[in-house]
């Protein structure tokens, strides 16, 4: 529908120009006093919430609890200021946060109101911490007031696979480990115990856990040694060695097992869990999602319902027992200072997303 992209095309240009950092409550504020501004009409219900002082809102057909919940984050990572005033090239929008996610949040708007007269069972969401963890957006949303049937998050679409449904994203669990040892002069190392050796010795033992989960081709849980720090000076055995651990999880080695084996790891010591994040995962064969690729399908000749390694606020639904995917337009380079959606993706996006919600939601 090459009248509707035009239109989601300049909603998204629209956004960008707010530059809703996350440091930036002023900018937030603003842009979500532009979406509410947008659904003014009196078939609309703009419910505003705040967790921590983060503000969030839902906007509804009048429904307090509908059945779709559809999601979208407006803060974005710091760029210059240039970024925020958008250019098109080959088809691509540039722009801090053409891609992740004002694109998709446009396009969700649009859906929302072409939809004002039927009034389906369906909610937008609105968050604007997504890019420091959720915790008082989507985090207290889905934790304190809403548990809708069924959740999408229009986060860009980013893999190989036109408009592929996203349906499992990998938990986040970054650890701080350590090992003591006992200082000496470094000229007589037989007086000391080296803790960073007693590390080096740990660090197999480590990895063994995850000898399962190291095959790139694998939807598996992977562990990085990030960084490790022992010793303040080099003429003197380090009495204890740190090492920060960032681990990926799936569902077959989640969160909770993997700090229970290194925590059974004798001499080696959790100092810190700095991030417990868990995953989305999602039944692939969920009606839902089922109803989402065949509404696709119709539209596109394949969409697969496929998975990727960065997580989202989605996860929070999984934590809530709530089946959700991440499935939006095409947008890449998030982050970067090259950031783009694709322009032809946003009607088909739009299209589905109409065809998806009437099916399934009217």
């Amino acid at each position: 529908m090459a009248d509707r992209q035009d239109e989601i095309l300049e909603l998204t240009k629209d956004l960008v120009s707010f530059k809703s950092t996350n440091d930036n409550l002023e900018e937030i504020n603003n842009c979500l006093n532009f979406i509410e501004d947008y659904f003014s009409g009196p078939e609309f219900e703009v419910f505003r919430h705040e967790s921590e002082g983060i503000p969030s809102m839902v906007v509804t057909f009048g429904e307090e609890n509908p059945d779709l919940m559809l999601h979208g984050h407006i803060d974005v990572i710091e760029a210059p200021d240039e970024m925020f005033e958008t250019n098109i090239e080959d088809g691509k929008l540039y722009g801090r946060g053409t891609g992740d996610m004002k694109a998709g949040v446009a396009a969700l708007m649009q859906v929302m109101k072409d939809l004002k007269d039927e009034k389906p069972s369906v909610g937008l969401m609105i968050v604007s911490d997504e890019e420091v963890g959720g915790f008082n957006g989507a985090g207290h949303l889905f934790g304190e007031h809403y548990s809708p049937e069924f959740a999408v998050s229009a986060e860009p679409n980013n893999i190989e696979g036109y408009l592929d449904i996203i349906a499992d994203q990998k938990g986040i669990l970054q650890l701080k480990v350590s090992t003591e040892g006992l200082s000496a002069h470094g000229s007589r190392p037989w007086n000391g115990e080296n803790a960073a050796e007693s590390f080096m010795e740990k660090w197999p033992e480590i990895k063994n856990l995850f000898e399962d989960h190291q095959d790139g081709e694998k939807w598996v849980t992977t562990v990085n040694l990030g960084k490790v720090r022992a010793g303040e000076s080099t003429n003197k055995v380090p009495e204890k060695a740190e090492a920060w651990l960032d681990i990926r999880t799936a569902r077959e080695y989640p969160n909770e097992e993997v700090i229970e084996d290194i925590r059974g790891i004798e001499g080696l010591s959790v100092d810190q869990v700095n991030l417990d994040e868990s995953m989305l995962s999602t039944a692939h064969d969920n009606k839902f999602i089922q109803a989402l690729k065949s509404s696709a399908e119709g539209f596109e000749d394949e969409c697969r319902v496929s998975r990727k390694e960065p997580g989202s606020d989605m996860r929070y639904l999984t934590e809530n027992g709530i089946p959700a995917v991440v499935f939006g337009p095409e947008g890449y380079n998030a982050h970067s200072p090259d950031e783009y959606a694709v322009i032809d993706s946003f009607g088909d996006y739009y299209s589905i997303m109409m065809d998806f919600v009437r099916k399934n939601f009217s």
